[in-house]
């Protein structure tokens, strides 16, 4: 690697003798800086869809009434007298039952007292480290607040600092004092709550003694060392030299930081999309949680810790144990957080690599439909069987997704479905597959791009930094309520639940209060985790060489621009 900035000369000649050095190696670039909040948006199962034409529900096998009243928002009693049920315990798979019909309303003085209890504090872990991710000790920082506030500090062992602690979200400055001087490294705006902020140097520092002159040749140049590693030595001509070990440049001009050992995955994927590996990283990064060294957890579930907290708490009153005591925000699980409806949906859908993988492990296959009684179905026009993919739930026993979906297997909000068998279970597990879940993100992604531009949507003028953040809002929202969210048709009612289930009632009545909506809060809250997270400057090399470095605007920019005259 080129040598840039530096204390003192390093090897300006050959020497016969021993000589100390003392410099630094990398890039005259900005420093990488990763804001990781610890709260991320949940990928909600479809209880909460924000479909405001809802008006009646299908029965499925296994429901009861006060299931259905649960999920819907409402009482049973209300049920029962809407569709004149006389006995609530008889319902039946595939009775149709209305749903009633509520005016949604909230006063702003229930807004505004419930806005005035919201926890608007954010707090910020910060961690200094230079280019090969190894901590920089006893390094001066300076943090200023839009505010005014000042902290200056000195890097631990660790490359950390004492948490910087806001009463509210405001632009943060950072700057660092090195060898020449202060220099601002950082500024960015945090969301409420928790973050994590990584910040990353261009270069990392070297010093050693050099090894005099002996006539012979080395191998530093030609040897292949561990990546994020310094060596000194002499190279093939015999001069002595300092090999930085780096990731950058390469091909892809990628840099993939602590998460580099998803390199292979994500390659893959960039090759199988055509979607530049830059952009899935992005993705991943939003979606995905991480741990105390920004390296995506891909054992990942959403759990409800509020809801977990409160239940540990009652085993305890009754005197049991609460050991292993989980409740479950979503049925979300892996790296891209998929729902098990949209695990299932992939699977079956042709041409995906789900769908590749389980044809190739043989559990899905074509097969021809049968009745209740195990008898063949025929066409009634063409008097041809009917040939429906089928996935194997267990030995011999072969099912098509609805009825899958009909027998409730995939059932519930968590990602292990209690009535799930063994097999279907084994195959939800592979979301925790880095291969599997990061193929499975791309297709989903590629898949609602090409239905939004079906649709109408100019989605084929964006570049692939301005698709990834519809990737990420179509894998969120789903493709339906992605397309409401576009054309502005969310009613206050279901942006209400939303906002409520994403960031609890209290931050989202202050979020409302602010917007002047629950509508507009929600928008502008999900938009602006869109835009803080979805950056892809993070995941380029610091010296771009061999490709072109792509940009996006914000994410309603990047609406207005693929919606054209659809309205």
């Amino acid at each position: 690697m080129a040598r840039e900035d530096h204390y003192v000369p390093i090897f300006p000649e050959a020497d016969v003798m021993p000589r100390k050095f003392d410099g630094l190696l990398g890039w005259s670039a900005d420093w990488r800086c990763v804001v990781d909040p610890q709260e991320k948006p949940l990928t909600l199962d479809s209880t909460l869809s924000l479909n405001p034409s809802a008006t009646e529900v299908t029965v499925q096998f296994g429901d009861s009434l006060s299931e259905i009243a649960q999920e819907h928002g409402c009482t049973v009693k209300e049920l029962a007298e809407l569709n004149q049920l006389r006995n609530r315990s008889l319902i039946f798979p595939g009775q149709v039952l209305k749903l009633p019909f509520r005016q949604y309303s909230m006063v702003p003085t229930e807004v505004a007292s419930l806005a005035a209890q919201a926890d608007t504090s954010c707090t910020l872990s910060f961690a200094f480290e230079d280019l090969i991710e190894k901590p920089l000790q006893q390094f001066r920082v300076r943090i200023e607040s839009a505010a005014g506030d000042v902290v200056e500090s000195v890097t631990d062992e660790l490359g950390k600092i004492q948490d910087y602690v806001m009463a509210k979200a405001e632009e943060i400055r950072v700057f660092v004092k090195g060898a020449h001087g202060v220099r601002e490294v950082a500024k960015f705006t945090p969301s409420e709550g928790k973050s994590k902020i990584r910040l990353t140097s261009p270069k990392v520092r070297v010093k050693g003694v050099t090894e005099p002159i002996k006539d012979r040749a080395g191998r530093t140049d030609l040897d292949i060392h561990p990546v994020n590693t310094v060596v000194s030595g002499r190279d093939s001509k015999g001069n002595p030299v300092i090999q930085l070990n780096h990731t950058c440049p390469n091909k892809y001009d990628l840099q993939l930081g602590p998460n580099l050992h998803y390199w292979d995955q994500i390659i893959a994927a960039s090759e199988r999309s055509g979607i530049i590996p830059q952009s899935i990283a992005a993705v991943i990064n939003a979606e995905s949680a991480q741990d105390k060294e920004g390296v995506w957890n891909k054992d990942s579930v959403a759990i409800s810790r509020e809801k977990t907290k409160a239940a540990k708490t009652l085993k305890k009153q009754r005197g049991e144990s609460a050991e292993g005591v989980v409740i479950y925000a979503s049925s979300a699980a892996g790296m891209t957080q998929f729902l098990n409806a949209t695990w299932l949906d992939e699977t079956f859908r042709e041409g995906t690599y789900l769908n590749e993988q389980a044809r190739a492990r043989g559990i899905l296959t074509n097969k021809p439909k049968r009745d209740v009684l195990g008898d063949i179905e025929y066409h009634p026009k063409t008097h041809q069987q009917i040939i429906l993919p089928m996935f194997e739930v267990a030995p011999d026993t072969w099912l098509t997704k609805q009825q899958i979906i009909n027998n409730r297997l995939i059932r519930g909000v968590t990602p292990y479905p209690p009535y799930a068998t063994k097999a279907l279970q084994a195959w939800l597990n592979l979301r925790f597959e880095p291969e599997f879940i990061i193929m499975a993100a791309v297709d989903y992604g590629l898949y609602n791009l090409s239905q939004l531009q079906t649709a109408g949507y100019s989605v084929d003028r964006l570049n692939d930094a301005e698709k990834a953040k519809i990737f990420y809002l179509t894998h969120h929202l789903g493709l339906g309520d992605a397309k409401r969210f576009i054309r502005k048709i969310i009613t206050e009612e279901s942006a209400h639940k939303l906002l409520v289930a994403q960031v609890g009632a209290k931050k989202a009545a202050k979020s409302a209060k602010d917007n002047g909506s629950y509508v507009e809060g929600h928008r502008t809250w999900l938009s602006e985790y869109i835009d803080r997270s979805i950056r892809l400057e993070k995941f380029f090399c610091p010296k771009i060489e061999f490709t072109e470095k792509q940009d996006s605007d914000g994410l309603e920019i990047v609406i207005e621009k693929i919606k054209g005259g659809v309205i």
